[in-house]
Parts: C-alpha cells; sequence; structure tokens
C-alpha cells in the first residue's frame, strides 16, 4: 500500500525551526512520506539541516536558494531586490503583497502544487499565504499557528509587513483548513475569537525528554561555580526582549550571579546592556554566540536558572509558550517568568519548576531571585522539579501523538 504523502511548507532553515523537525521525523516514524518545502540561505545552516532530518522517509527540498555558491547572482540579488521593493511599497503607500513575506512566493506555491501531497501542513507566514492558495484549489491543508503572525512584532517593525494581507488569511486559514494546532490555550483562544472560529487545536513546542541522554555534562559557559547562574537565549539579543529591565533588576539582587545571554547581538545593543549592568554589586555579566540544535540543551543544562523575560506586547508574545520555557524544562533548570498567559499556562501545571513575577515589576523579581538564589535547597528542588515536569507533561513523547491522530483522521479513506 503507498504511503501517504504529507508536505510541509516552511521558509526557514530547520536548525531555527525545530517544530518542522520534530513533526517531519514524527510523521515519518508513524509511516508517511515526508517532504518539506523550504528556502536555503546559508550553507552552514543547510548542513545541520539535513542531519537534523537524516530518515529515508523525508526529503528536503530547497525550493528558493540562496546560497552564493549553489545560486546564480543575479537571482539573488532579483529577490532580494523584490523582497525591499515590496517592503517599501507597504511602508510608503500601504500596497500589501505577499511578496514581502519570502523569497520567490510564485516558485513556492508551483513547487507546492507540483508535490499532489495527500496533505500540506503550513507553519510560517508566506506558508500560510499559500495554504489558503492550495485550499482554493482543493488540496486538504492544515496551518500550524507557530506564532500570530499579524500580530507578531511591536508596530515600527510592521511598517513594511503586509499585515492586513496577513490577517486576511489566517482567517481564511482558521475557518477553512482541514485543522490547525498552535503553541498555548491562550492564542488558540484567541485565534478562534478573532476568526470567529474553532480554536485551533493546542500542541506546546515542546522537545523529546529522551534529548536528555545527548547531554555532555560540560561546564562551557560558567566561570564561577561557587555562584548561582542564571541564561536566557533567543535568536537575537536586543530591544524589547525586557533584557534591559532584567539588568536594571540585578541591582536589587544581593546574591551574586552569572548572567549568561546566548544569541545574535543586535547592533550595539551590548555596549547599551554593559553600561546598565550592575558590576558593582558582584554579578557578572556574559554572551554567548547561537550553538548547532543539538548543543543548546547541553548548554542550558549547566546552568541553575532559566530566564523568560516575555511581554505583554506584541499579542503574540504574551499569549504564547515559547521555546526557552520548554527547554528549560527539558534541561531541568529552575525557571523564571514573567506572568504572560502562556507563561501562566506552563506555572499552573509545574509550580514547583516555574515561578511567576509580574511583568515590569523590578521588586516582583527582584523578591523572587533573592529568595530562590538564597536558598540553595530550594534551589535544587525547583531543578528537580523542572526535569519532572518535562518528563511527566511537557516532552515530544507525548505531545507527538496527538498531532499523529489529528493528521490519521484528517486522512482516513
Amino acid at each position: 500500500m503507498k504511503k501517504k504523502k504529507i508536505c510541509i511548507l516552511t521558509q526557514s532553515h530547520l536548525c531555527r525551526n525545530p517544530r518542522v523537525v520534530k513533526e517531519s521525523i514524527a510523521l515519518a516514524g508513524a509511516g508517511f512520506e515526508v517532504v518539506i518545502l523550504t528556502t536555503f540561505t546559508y550553507p552552514d545552516l543547510l548542513a545541520e539541516d539535513l542531519k537534523l532530518i537524516d530518515h529515508p522517509a523525508i526529503t528536503l527540498k530547497g525550493v528558493v536558494n540562496m546560497i552564493p555558491s549553489q545560486a546564480p547572482g543575479w537571482y539573488r540579488f532579483k529577490e532580494r531586490l523584490v523582497r525591499r521593493l515590496a517592503g517599501e511599497a507597504i511602508a510608503r503607500f500601504g500596497a500589501e503583497t505577499a511578496f514581502a513575506l519570502g523569497y520567490d512566493y510564485r516558485r513556492n506555491l508551483n513547487a507546492a502544487v507540483r508535490e499532489k501531497a495527500d496533505l500540506y501542513t503550513c507553519h510560517q507566514e508566506i506558508s500560510t499565504v499559500i495554504g489558503c492558495k492550495l485550499l482554493r484549489r482543493g488540496f486538504k491543508v492544515a496551518f500550524d499557528f507557530e506564532d500570530w503572525y499579524s500580530h507578531d512584532l511591536l508596530p515600527e517593525a510592521n511598517r513594511s509587513r503586509p499585515v492586513g494581507l496577513l490577517e486576511k488569511y489566517e482567517k481564511i486559514a482558521l475557518r477553512q483548513g482541514m485543522f490547525s494546532y498552535t503553541t498555548s490555550k491562550a492564542l488558540a483562544n484567541a485565534l478562534g475569537d478573532f476568526a470567529g472560529a474553532l480554536p485551533p487545536h493546542v500542541l506546546p513546542n515542546v522537545f523529546p525528554y529522551s534529548d536528555r541522554d545527548r547531554l555532555d555534562n560540560r561546564i562551557i559557559d560558567r566561570k564561577d561555580l561557587s555562584i548561582p547562574s542564571i541564561h536566557w537565549y533567543s535568536q537575537t539579543i536586543g530591544p524589547g526582549r525586557g533584557l534591559e529591565f532584567l539588568v536594571e533588576t540585578l541591582a536589587d539582587v544581593t546574591t551574586p550571579v552569572e548572567l549568561h545571554l546566548r544569541g545574535n547581538i543586535y547592533r550595539n545593543f551590548s555596549e547599551d546592556l554593559d553600561k546598565l549592568f550592575p558590576y558593582d554589586k558582584g554579578h557578572k555579566l556574559f554572551t554567548h554566540p547561537l550553538v548547532p540544535h543539538n548543543e543548546l540543551l547541553s548548554r542550558i543544562a549547566e546552568h541553575d536558572v532559566g530566564l523568560a523575560t516575555e511581554e505583554y506586547t506584541p499579542d503574540s508574545r504574551n499569549l504564547t509558550i515559547t521555546n526557552k520555557i520548554l527547554q528549560y524544562l527539558q534541561g531541568g533548570i529552575a525557571v523564571v517568568a514573567s506572568d504572560t498567559l502562556g507563561q501562566q499556562e506552563v506555572a499552573q501545571q509545574a509550580p514547583e519548576a516555574v515561578m511567576l513575577f509580574r511583568n515590569k515589576d523590578r521588586n516582583s523579581l527582584a523578591n523572587l531571585l533573592n529568595g530562590l538564589l538564597h536558598d540553595r535547597d530550594r534551589l535544587l528542588k525547583a531543578r528537580q522539579a523542572s526535569s519532572d515536569a518535562a518528563r511527566d507533561n511537557f516532552c515530544w513523547e507525548r505531545q507527538a501523538p496527538r498531532l499523529i491522530s489529528w493528521i490519521s483522521e484528517i486522512l482516513k479513506p
């Protein structure tokens, strides 16, 4: 009997989009043929991608290839120009098009149609638009709302983004897709209200608990094991992520700590933080570059506390459950998190591991950190509770069967 084909549409390297990696491996393991259509941009990231989905039932295709050694210079120049002009048209004239969302929208759409898959699952922005086009052509399409794309950035960052167009296609996806799923109950309810549709299924962006078997047990980030260590990571170390507030709050924390930030530094932001940082209180600040996906958990696990300083705006940040809070649980470190609606969901299910502070309330965060860092036994218990929560609930082993059941139901003869 021929395998059912599932085509996953995305627009970024898989090593920067672990949700697609987990989905593809789970579906391949369940007996489906999986094809992933995406954009190749960097050769080193592509090498990581190929290692992550090394499975005979998974095929990775770079529909759009922007790697200099693999794509003609004229093509890369054209696509960058088109995308830039599309963004300028939005900023200056309000003329919204899908070309502002990614490279070569038409090539992506045509490639998806050629796959003639039994089901398409759409991740990220441009794939949401393409998925709606596929629906009009009679294909079965599901949508993974990894974020609320039209409500995912601050106003100044939206000047050149087709927000109205995204809202239009998000509503089509939520109303007409075979099914949709997202990262938290709070975000699911908001999306349902927004579209006047049933809320999407909830599939937290958890990770396999079995990944802990590959922890390297090395100390690479930390410099002084005699003092507690706090870890924060994201793709970008920059403004709008609560880091300025965090650094200012450390002036009120009495136990000296190491603060480790991991990500790509935005412009001169490290200098801005350095000026704010309270070195005179005995605290130390370290920044680290991103590491390969298979190394991140080991680097998280060597610390004591993971910080999730999400803010109430934009809406998506308030409503979602981010990767970091779930990877902190997986790494077995205590979690200190702002009280966004999404993070409240995790704290309700793992109250001994996840401790909330009132967002932007300096006293609230300082009191929490002082109580936790001063009491070594409490910190150790929180770390154990974190690992237990990941094993018992917040792990891919418990969530993947739900995704497979949704898809199997749709593809029944």
